[in-house]
Order: structure tokens, then sequence, then C-alpha cells
């Protein structure tokens, strides 16, 4: 499991990965947009001479109020102070040459192509993607294939090899061979050995693109002529099309297998599936015995999901259950033993729900490329692009000795930028499957595109802007991790000084090692209760209570500390047998408590993220006043009383 670890840079707020070092912005706290230079603009305050106009400041601190709930909202003087905290932080930074550092050269460079994207969006070809998205999302299609795999780097002998063998493969089901049993003979796939090329229903994004397209474009019954992805020559057969399932809303209770016992998960699971064949409430099963701790807490409820984004055996008997309130039967998965109850099933949602989150899902998608093409021959009509005539057509005709003597000079000119033939010819070398003409396109469309983008700062305010918040707000990140985070996390020593000054923060609530037991029926709960005075065991309470297949009891051991969900409300930790509990209707409650532990210190290794959290915050309070004493601020404060007296409201 990743670690990740909150944080903010004042101008977001992000979840730092430990294991990835990937920074995901997750809600602004400051938006500093990039003030351009204006004649006499008022300064608010200077840090070492370094000065920092009023209307920077008021930008952020009028954006932070349009985002912020009102409580949360901050008075002038207190945006100021945190404003102050980032420009000093900011100074240093600089100061140190940090955004020299080749891996903060290269995180950089990578966001800046995250932030380009939105830049290179053909809006009506991307309109048109998600029509057609939608369109399949509505449908399911059942369909087999056979595989006949290229490699990256085939030769045209190997390749034209491959599309004879999918050529002789279709030719043999057009004859009336069965399709499973040349699957079998022909695929490629591993899997076809085993399914005949089944895939199953599937609908959009599920596939990649080009067998997607395969699948919906050919009629129920019929065989796709072969069409190639990256993964080399197939055919498709339609079995079916249907209208989508949709997705599907449901709790669950599992039971793992403990130790590889199976027969003491099977048996748990059975217990919990007849109490709730005799009423029991599904939530409070979940709660108290499913092994699943994330969805226990919430009755076991899941997330909505559609059919292919679960594992098929227990999608299956999710989608399979028609009522809501339905509850399934044990079955098992590779996770471990179920029972699903349905919640809700959710149709296809309309065009308009889907939109926003099929355009984000196409522009993630190999089908961005076609977008980029759009975009590319909209650039080409905008830009000036003049072709030097004799190394193109040395190139098209591959004349190796003009393409030798010309190889570093321009094939073709973007504006001012010359583009050397030696470029064309190494692209050309790494795309084999291309034709010398398309391979051409495809090289002219990229430094195009490339191009664009390598000016996009110098022509687009609104992206420098942008590019200059992630800019800072990756060098602040570089810098806080020097000074902050890794001494907290690798500084030991330290830390222990700093969790044995402070360890009366840190400690356990009342505990106790103790036996839960749950009943539907207070005069059976009231018979456990007896039996665990007369310190029966489980097993032997299990015996005299339940009756046959019908479960009356079921049982939790372990330590929980004091205030526990599982505990009856305001229960007060008391060594012995506890009094029968009725908090909820119809559910009883039995506590046997066998050892009480009293509220007691946490050992370092138990309270570690608390412990750093609090070490990082005071590591940062203590750097913050070494940076006031380094740096003279100075705020210019009849300008400020102005600022506080016009933003007062």
């Amino acid at each position: 499991m990743r670690r990740l670890k909150l944080f903010e840079v004042h101008n977001f707020r992000f979840y730092y990965s430990m294991s990835l070092k990937k920074l995901i912005p997750i809600a602004f706290v400051f938006l500093i947009v990039q003030t351009y230079a204006q004649k006499k603009q008022e300064v608010l305050f200077t840090v070492d001479n370094d000065p920092v106009s009023t209307e920077e400041f008021l930008k952020v601190f009028n954006k932070n109020r349009d985002i912020v709930d009102d409580e949360n909202k901050k008075t002038v003087e207190e945006y100021l102070d945190l404003y102050v905290n980032y420009k000093l932080k900011l100074k240093q930074a600089y100061q140190l040459q940090l955004d020299t550092v080749s891996s903060y050269k290269k995180e950089l460079k990578k966001y800046k192509e995250q932030l380009i994207a939105p830049y290179l969006k053909d809006s009506k070809v991307t309109e048109l993607l998600v029509k057609e998205a939608y369109d399949r999302m509505k449908n399911e299609v059942s369909a087999s294939h056979i595989l006949v795999m290229v490699k990256p780097k085939a030769t045209p002998k190997d390749t034209l090899k491959a599309y004879q063998k999918i050529l002789e493969a279709r030719t043999k089901v057009i004859e009336g061979v069965s399709f499973a049993q040349v699957a079998k003979e022909y695929s490629e796939d591993p899997s076809a050995k085993r399914n005949g090329g089944d895939l199953g229903y599937f609908n959009t994004f599920a596939m990649v693109y080009p067998f997607e397209n395969a699948a919906f474009n050919t009629e129920v019954g019929s065989i796709s002529m072969p069409f190639k992805t990256s993964f080399g020559y197939h055919i498709v057969k339609v079995n079916d099309k249907r209208a989508s399932k949709g997705e599907v809303e449901v709790a669950h209770i599992m039971i793992q297998s403990k130790g590889g016992d199976d027969d003491e998960s099977k048996e748990k699971i059975n217990e919990v599936y007849a109490k709730l064949q005799q009423g029991d409430a599904f939530d409070f099963l979940a709660r108290q015995h499913s092994d699943d701790r994330n969805s226990a807490i919430r009755g076991g409820r899941l997330a909505k999901f559609s059919a292919n984004r679960m594992i098929k055996s227990f999608s299956d008997v999710a989608f399979a259950l028609e009522k809501e309130d339905d509850i399934s039967k044990p079955f098992k998965t590779q996770y471990g033993w179920h029972i699903v109850k349905l919640i809700k099933k959710h149709p296809v949602r309309s065009y308009d729900q889907v939109k926003e989150e099929l355009t984000k899902r196409i522009e993630k998608s190999e089908r961005a490329t076609i977008v980029g093409k759009s975009i590319a021959e909209k650039l080409k009509e905008k830009y000036t692009i003049i072709v030097d005539k004799n190394s193109f057509e040395a190139y098209m005709q591959n004349d190796t000795e003009v393409l030798a003597k010309n190889a570093d000079q321009p094939i073709f000119n973007i504006n001012d930028k010359k583009i050397p033939l030696k470029s064309l010819l190494k692209y050309y070398s790494s795309q084999q499957k291309k034709t010398f003409k398309a391979a051409y396109e495809d090289f002219l469309n990229q430094e195009v595109i490339s191009y664009y983008k390598e000016n996009l700062e110098e022509t687009n305010k609104e992206f420098a802007g942008t590019i200059k918040e992630y800019r800072d707000g990756l060098l602040l990140f570089d810098l806080l991790q020097k000074k902050i985070w890794t001494r907290a996390e690798k500084d030991t020593l330290a830390l222990q000084k700093f969790f044995k000054n402070n360890r009366s923060k840190y400690s356990w609530k009342e505990r106790a090692n103790l036996i839960l037991a749950s009943c539907t029926n207070q005069d059976k709960a009231e018979k456990v209760r007896e039996l665990l005075l007369e310190g029966k065991t489980i097993n032997e309470i299990k015996q005299a209570v339940n009756e046959g297949a019908t479960i009356h009891v079921l049982f939790s051991e372990g330590i929980l500390e004091s205030g526990n969900e599982k505990l009856p409300k305001n229960y007060t930790f008391t060594k012995g047998v506890s009094k029968v509990y009725n908090d909820i209707k119809n559910q009883y409650l039995i506590v046997d408590v066998k050892e009480i532990m009293a509220p007691a210190f946490k050992e370092l290794k138990e309270a570690k993220g608390l412990v750093i959290n609090d070490f990082q915050k005071e590591l940062e309070n203590k750097w913050i006043a070494d940076l006031n004493t380094l740096y003279k601020v100075k705020v210019r404060k009849k300008v400020l009383k102005r600022i506080i007296k016009e933003n007062s409201n």
C-alpha cells in the first residue's frame, strides 16, 4: 500500500506518494496567477528588496475567499502571514538554486506536458468520439477472437506471414469449421486453448480501440476481416449484442479463509447466512463479522460498479439479483466467501450526465491520437512550413546516397525552426510498420505539435501563469522535502527525542480483550449470557443455543478500544459478562471481558504517523522563524491598512 501524506505548498494541497514521488493536485489553497508587468504597480511588501505587488496578493486572497467555506475564510492579515511565509520559502529555494537540479527539471518537464494537454484539444472531434463512446456504453458485445501476434519490430516478411496465417484461419471458419476449434489451433492468445477465443460480454473502453471498433461494427454471427492492433492481427466473431446492464450497487459480507482452513470460513459464512434468513439486519452483521473492514464500517456497502469492473465470479452473482434487498446464497471467490445484498440497480446514465467523464477517459486513451491529428492539421494552416524538395524526394525514393549527404540539412522549416533530415530518418527507422509517406506525415504532425508546445508559454499568458504556479510549487516541494519531510522520517534520534518530550499526547484509551456475542432473540441472548457466566466455550454455547440450521448467536473475539463502534452505546468496560444490551431493534449484545488494559502511553511504533506529523509542524515553525531572521521583510503599513478596510466584509 502506498503511503500518502497530505501537505500544502502555498498554492496547492497535495498528496505525496512516498513510493512513487508523485504530486497529485487535490484542491487549490492558493491560486497564484502570473502577474504581468504593469506600470507603477503598487508594492505591498518586500522580501530582501524583492517586491510583491498589491495586485498579486489580492488575486491570491480573493481567489481563496471564493473557494473556501465561510467558517474557514481568513482575514487579510492571516492571508498576508501565509503569503509572506510562502515568499520566504520560495526566496530560499531559488537562492539554493534548487531550480537547476536535474530531478527538478525532469519533474517540471513532466508536469508541463500535463498542463499543455488541455491546449491540444479539438472540441468537434472530441465530441464525435464522446458520442460514439456513449452509444457503445449503452450496449454490450459478446465476441470471440483469433490473434496472430506481430512483434513491434517485425520484418515485412514476418508481417506478411502473420497476415496470411490470420487469413487462413478466417477461411477455415467461413468454410464451416467451428470458430472455437480454429481458435484453439491458430490463436496465439494463451487463453484460447481454454476458452476457444471467447471473450464474453464487454462494452466501450474494455478493449483497445481498433478491437472495439471491429467488434461493434461487425454484425451478430459475422466474422470480421483481419485487422491490426498493437498485439498483431485479429479476426472477430460477434456472438451477441445486448443492452448494457448498467451498474449495480450492493453490500456484501466477506469471510476470509484463515491460514488456508476453508472449512472454518465456510462454517462462519453459513452461520451468518442463517442469521440473515432468520431476519437479522444485513448491515449489522456486516459491521460485526465481515472481514472486508473498508466496507464493513458502512454496513458492507460497496461503490457501484459495472459488470466488467469487478471479478466475474462476484459480478455474476451481484447482477443476477433482481429485486432490491434480495440476498444471495453464500458463494466463493478468490478472496473468500461472500454474501451479497442488492441495494439498487443503476441503468446507463444520460448523455449529459456522463459527457464530462467520457471526455476525460477519451483524452487519456489511444483515441486521443485522432484528436492530435486534427490539431496538427489546424496548426499547419497557421504556421509557415517550407519543405526542401530535394531532401523530400530522396527520402521518398530511399536514395541512400543523397540522404547521407543531406542528413544535417533541414527536411523542412516550421516558421523559424529547422528540422534536420536525420531526425526524420531516425523516426522512420523506429516506425518499421509504416510506409515512407505515412511516417513522413506522422513526423511532420509530431514536429508541428512540438513547436506549438515549445512556444506556448510565450504566446499564451494563461498558460504562462499556470506553469509558474507549478514551477514554484514543485520547487517548494523539493525544499520542504529537504528541510522537513526527510528529516522527520529519517532522523530517528531527533524523532525519538521529540516523542519523548511530547509523550503525553500519544495515548491509548482503555482497552479490553473480550468476546462479543450477538443475538436477534432476547430469550436466546439471556441463555447465552447464562452460559458465558458458567464459563462455557464458544463452541459449547453454539451447540446449546443454535437449533440445527437455525443460528441464534454469532461471536467475535479480540481487543477493542473504549468507544469502538462494535460495542453497545455508552458501554463501560467491566471485567466479566455484561448484561444484555438492546441498542438496535432485534439486536441483543453481550460483552464478556477477559482482561482490561488501562489507558497507557503508546510506543513510538504505535503512534509513528501522528508523531511524524507533529514533528514536521515543529520543524516548519522553527524554519520559518529562521527565514524571518535571514531575510528582511518590510510591509507597507498604509497600503495594508487600506486593503484591510476595503476587504473587511
